[in-house]
């Protein structure tokens, strides 16, 4: 079911920008929203960023967890949006490790190379970024959107929980 209201999404990189379009769009599963990259977890947010954001904007960040590193900038952005008036809420999203992992989990496959016929894992991203018929692709793989961003990780980026529910659409059947 649809919630109403305005997303903004900011993820890692344009693999992740493409998916989420895809999902959007195409699947109609999550909230539609705009879609950033930015890195949450390396880069800080700035009050120049968040002029652009109307007033009653749910933010979501979707990042990476494979990499064990100092959470210090995601707890300052976190608290940074949180003191922003026109934001209503802040949602994470943790990839547990990351895009790929969270793919081979959603969808039937074995192995991420499978979703794109990419010849090598390092072409995969390339691939996913340029394909053209992804939903179609989701679809072969029976992509299920309930598995994807439905762990919470194991490690330092634990204590932000999973919001990942907040932003699914549940079809009706």
């Amino acid at each position: 079911m649809r919630k109403s209201g305005i997303y903004q999404y900011y993820v890692e990189g344009e693999d992740e920008r493409s998916l989420l379009n895809t999902l959007k769009l195409d699947l109609r599963c999550i909230e539609s929203g705009k879609i950033d990259k930015f890195n949450v977890i390396q880069s800080r947010f700035t009050t120049a960023r968040m002029r652009t954001l109307k007033t009653g904007t749910t933010v979501v960040l979707v990042y990476d967890t494979d990499v064990e590193m100092n959470t210090k900038i995601l707890d300052e952005n976190i608290a940074f949006l949180k003191r922003q008036k026109g934001i209503k809420e802040v949602i994470c999203i943790p990839q547990v490790r990351n895009l790929e992992d969270e793919l081979v989990r959603a969808c039937n496959i074995k192995n991420i190379v499978d979703l794109t016929k990419s010849l090598t894992k390092a072409d995969y991203k390339r691939d996913l970024i340029n394909c053209s018929n992804l939903s179609d692709r989701l679809k072969k793989c029976k992509f299920d959107i309930t598995k994807i961003w439905a762990e919470i990780p194991k490690n330092n980026f634990k204590k932000y929980g999973n919001d990942s529910e907040k932003i699914k659409i549940k079809s009706k059947k």
